[in-house]
């Protein structure tokens, strides 16, 4: 495999990580000042109840009630891997460190920031939804200072992450095996990227690379408008072989996800006859597991 798809690759890899993430504290602010608090239903009582403008969220995101010195709700609604994992909203972030549980490592919310402690807040994993790839926590913060003027607050609420920031599918781990004349290729790694990776003149832009070190290699293209898979080209002992568009059928089936953006698919493979050098035409077919990555990380 060239060195740039080893560099694709990498992003990947980092990529799925977080979906399991290790990189350390995030030092995104969330632009703005403060704004003033919301005001909870039944507000006298000390106690604070969502309003009724708080979105009801399914999936990723969700709504972590705030009391203490500010009251009022932190929404958030999308995912983003821009330094560390993080959920998103208008006017909040929460930054997560780690994986299955992550901790919390930074929480920004209307003009007050939070570097919470490992212990201030606990994750507690629920359920594991791998149809759409979301694991839903408990989250309870408590005696969270805000840096900036003082205030302090306890935050409690449901949040849905990425599913392998939070405990571990029960999907079927990527790889296969392919025929490939009388001989076998085994595959362990097997990303595909939904989306261009050409990285410029003179690369080439293979979508997925599947490698077998003793034998060679196979290389599909994936057409982001049409969504078609195609084996364009492999190689064998050094030499390369370029196939004709229909020389083989591909058949995909979506498993699950490990989160919103990166699908578990099983792959069929089925080359009648194929133009491999050093073995002539020969049937290439077999059955592997892949994850298929939809946006560049």
């Amino acid at each position: 495999m060239g060195d740039w798809f080893r560099s694709v690759t990498v992003l990947a890899l980092a990529f799925v990580g977080a979906v399991v993430v290790t990189i350390g504290l995030a030092n995104v602010i969330v632009p703005g000042g403060a704004t003033e608090p919301q005001t909870a239903a039944g507000g006298n009582d000390g106690g604070a109840t969502p309003a009724a403008t708080v979105p009801a969220i399914t999936g990723i995101g969700g709504n972590l009630t705030v009391t203490g010195d500010r009251e009022g709700t932190l929404t958030v609604t999308r995912e983003s891997n821009e330094g560390t994992y993080s959920l998103v909203g208008d006017a909040a972030r929460v930054v997560f460190q780690g994986s299955q549980p992550p901790v919390i490592s930074q929480i920004s919310w209307e003009g007050l920031e939070f570097f919470p402690d490992p212990e201030a807040c606990t994750i507690t994993p629920g359920e594991l939804d791998d149809e759409i790839g979301v694991g839903y926590a408990e989250i309870g913060c408590e005696g969270l200072a805000d840096i900036r003027g003082g205030e302090t607050v306890d935050m409690a609420g449901t949040l849905g992450l990425a599913l392998t920031t939070i405990g571990e599918s029960d999907l079927p781990p990527m790889g296969g095996s392919v025929t490939v004349g009388d001989e076998s290729w085994e595959f362990t790694d097997a990303f595909l990227f939904g989306f261009p990776v050409n990285l410029g003149p003179g690369t080439e832009d293979f979508n997925m690379v599947l490698t077998d070190e003793g034998n060679g290699d196979l290389r599909f293209r994936y057409d982001v408008q049409t969504h078609r898979l195609t084996l364009v080209n492999l190689e064998r002992d050094g030499e390369a072989s370029d196939l004709d568009p229909g020389a083989c059928g591909l058949e995909t089936q979506e498993l699950g996800r490990l989160s919103p953006g990166v699908a578990i698919v099983e792959l069929a493979i089925d080359c009648p006859t194929a133009n491999v050098p050093g073995l002539g035409a020969v049937a290439i077919t077999g059955t592997l597991v892949i994850q298929q990555i939809e946006s560049m990380p």
